[in-house]
Formats: structure tokens, C-alpha cells, sequence
């Protein structure tokens, strides 16, 4: 009978705020601990995900301050860390700059290293950012034993920008728990009210870190089209925005509302923790971007709950969203595209009955956490054979 050895394996991610952080309590408390020794280590910043959502899965969880600057400090704690693991994987830019120092400073000793990219921004920053981001990609790239992207286009970005040839980078779709937003028991009137939302409006539901590359004005400003469209009387369908989040971009999203006299039409909410009950008291889910996108996660979990998505077609978006089937997609910054868009499925219900059952379908087949973490294990494998 052959042994099979417990692999030590330690995920970091820059931050606890946005989708990076989820998906790395949902891959790490997807492995079979009697195959992996999992540790997680992030900052405690305040996001959504935090340190229990670790620990009550017997999961060892480490505070690292990476979220902002450089500190040699924090990267003497990750290099601690990362001495005493096989496998180092890390999430996003921040995280891997920390990771890979670490490792180069441990010499013959030093572990694995996995690097996934939850969105590749280098290309679209202004120079000289965007050369001093790609440049620091391309030299630490040989400290990365293997780059993961969370969907194809991502990997076309990658190889485009030089960052590593495309054999060498694997493709993981990201994965959420899709039972989690299904089967919602919800009083939506009374859900409704208490965010002073119309019982009977036709809701259009975004939920999302309020920050870039998120494309609020072209949004806002279709949803001045639709609510012109859509006039509070018995003769038309009334249409609500909701947005969901919190962020840096808040006070400019503020903004933009009362410039558009759209306060009773629009609810800002900050982070709520019953997303399932968000998707469940609405109609449609939208998601405008004007730059680099992952896959959002927010965009299968809305897909798992029956929800047509109107969404910005980029970065692995269309990957998820089969245009005209589970959805429909528009191009950046494309007002009027969004407007129409918006308006179509508001006024058919029929027709966003049928985009959403069909999501939910895609959902269940190619984007559930145990196909991701399936996905995955095999990368660590790989990496540990003898050479």
C-alpha cells in the first residue's frame, strides 16, 4: 500500500475585501485535510472575509499587513510562514510580490509556488505605472513554478503582456457553493421595505467593491435612461437600482446620484452579509466594468440564484454569461447598449424567468467549488513529484 504524504500548504491573498478573499476561503476549506494541511494568511482589513471563517473549519489562520505599501517586516513573516510549507500559493499582484521575495530568500529550501491572478490590471494602467508593473512581472516570473488564471481571457492577457508563455499558464474558473443561492425562503416585500425599495419595482441588483475598475458612471447614467422609461404609474413597470458594497468610489457614487436626481430611484447599501437574500429579492444582476475583469464571482453566484445578468463583456464574463441565453452582455462604457439592455428584460418577464433558469443550469455544471478545488489539487501534485 503506497503512503500518501500530507501536503503543507499555505494560501496568501493581500487583502480580506473582494472576491480574491472568498475564493480563498472557499478553496482552502475545500481540500481533503487528510491530503492537505492547509494555513491561510491575510490582512484583518476589515473586508468580508476574516479569520473565523477559517478557524471554525480548523483552518490556521495568520495576519499578515500586506494590504497596502511595503514592509519588510511582513515580509519576514511571510518568508516565516513559507519555510515551513510545500506548496506557497498566492492571490493577486500584492501577494505575490511578498511571496516571491520570500521564496528567493529561502534559497534550496524554499517551497512550490503557485500564483493566481484574479484580474490582470498591469496593461491597463497609464505609464509609468503600467511598465513598472509589467516589468516586475516579468522578472520575478521565474519564481513562479505555476501561474493559474481564473478564466481564458485572462490567460490570452497574460501571454499577450509576456508575463509567461501560454503552456505554462493553467485555467481554473472560479468556483462558488451554487446551493448556498438557491431555494431562498424570503419574504421579498417585507425584504424590500426595509431599504424603502417599491414591493413591485423591477429591481436591478449590483453587488460589488464600490472601486476601480467597476464603471459606476456608465451605470448610473443608463439607469437614468430606464427610469425615464420606466415612470412610477400604473401603466408601466417602475425600475430600482441597487447597489451593494462599499468602497472608495462611494462618495463619487453619491454624486453622481443626486446629479441625476436619481435618489428615489436608486438605494446605496453598504456590505450586507445575506447575499443570497439580496439575489432572491430581485429581478435582474448587472455588472458594468470600463477595464481588466477576472471572472466575478458575483456573477456566478447571481447565475446559481436565477438571475439574468446584464454585465460588461469583459475579462472572462462571457465565459460565464452566454450571451442571449443566461443573460446579455454589452461593451464598455456602451450607454445606451446597457440602457436597452436593462429595459428588454424589464419588460420581459418571461424572457428573464427563461435567462435565469438556464443560468442557474450553467452555474450548477461549471462553476461549483468542488470542480474548482478538483481543478486545483492537481496543480500541487504535479509541482511535488520528483523531478
Amino acid at each position: 500500500m503506497s503512503i500518501v504524504h500530507l501536503v503543507h500548504l499555505l494560501h496568501l491573498v493581500a487583502s480580506s475585501r473582494g472576491g480574491g478573499a472568498a475564493h480563498v476561503r472557499d478553496l482552502a476549506r475545500g481540500f481533503d485535510p487528510d491530503r492537505f494541511a492547509v494555513q491561510v494568511a491575510m490582512p484583518e482589513d476589515g473586508g468580508t472575509v476574516g479569520r473565523g471563517d477559517f478557524e471554525t473549519a480548523g483552518i490556521p489562520f495568520h495576519r499578515v499587513d500586506i494590504a497596502a505599501g511595503f514592509s519588510f517586516r511582513a515580509l519576514w513573516r511571510v518568508r516565516r510562514l513559507a519555510a515551513n510549507a510545500d506548496i506557497l500559493h498566492v492571490h493577486g499582484a500584492r501577494a505575490a510580490l511578498f511571496g516571491r521575495l520570500a521564496v528567493a530568500s529561502l534559497g534550496a529550501r524554499r517551497p512550490r509556488l503557485v500564483y493566481t491572478i484574479h484580474g490582470f490590471a498591469a496593461p491597463h494602467y497609464p505609464q509609468p505605472r503600467r511598465g513598472v508593473l509589467l516589468t516586475t512581472e516579468r522578472v520575478l516570473a521565474p519564481l513562479t513554478d505555476s501561474l493559474v488564471a481564473v478564466c481564458n481571457a485572462e490567460r490570452e492577457a497574460l501571454a499577450a503582456a509576456r508575463v509567461a508563455r501560454p503552456e505554462n499558464i493553467q485555467v481554473v474558473w472560479n468556483g462558488i457553493h451554487t446551493a448556498h443561492f438557491q431555494n431562498v425562503r424570503l419574504d421579498r416585500t417585507a425584504w424590500r421595505n426595509s431599504l424603502n425599495v417599491p414591493a413591485d419595482a423591477s429591481l436591478i441588483t449590483t453587488m460589488c467593491r464600490l472601486h476601480k475598475p467597476r464603471d459606476f458612471q456608465t451605470l448610473l447614467h443608463a439607469f437614468r435612461l430606464v427610469a425615464d422609461a420606466c415612470p412610477p404609474d400604473w401603466n408601466n413597470p417602475r425600475a430600482h437600482l441597487l447597489i451593494v458594497g462599499d468602497g472608495p468610489l462611494r462618495a463619487q457614487i453619491e454624486a453622481q446620484i443626486d446629479a441625476l436626481s436619481l435618489e428615489q430611484r436608486v438605494t446605496l447599501n453598504g456590505w450586507r452579509d445575506d447575499a443570497p437574500s439580496v439575489y432572491a429579492a430581485s429581478d435582474i444582476y448587472a455588472l458594468t466594468t470600463w477595464g481588466w475583469e477576472g471572472l466575478p464571482l458575483t456573477v456566478l453566484e447571481a447565475m446559481a440564484a436565477g438571475l439574468p445578468v446584464v454585465a460588461t463583456g469583459a475579462g472572462g464574463v462571457p465565459e460565464a454569461v452566454a450571451d442571449g441565453d443566461t443573460g446579455l452582455l454589452v461593451g464598455r462604457r456602451d450607454v445606451d447598449g446597457l440602457a436597452e439592455a436593462l429595459r428588454t428584460l424589464i419588460a420581459h418577464p418571461a424572457q428573464r424567468q427563461k435567462m435565469g433558469d438556464a443560468g442557474r443550469i450553467r452555474a450548477e455544471a461549471y462553476f461549483s467549488v468542488a470542480r474548482m478545488v478538483a481543478q486545483t489539487a492537481p496543480i500541487y501534485e504535479r509541482l511535488l513529484r520528483p523531478q
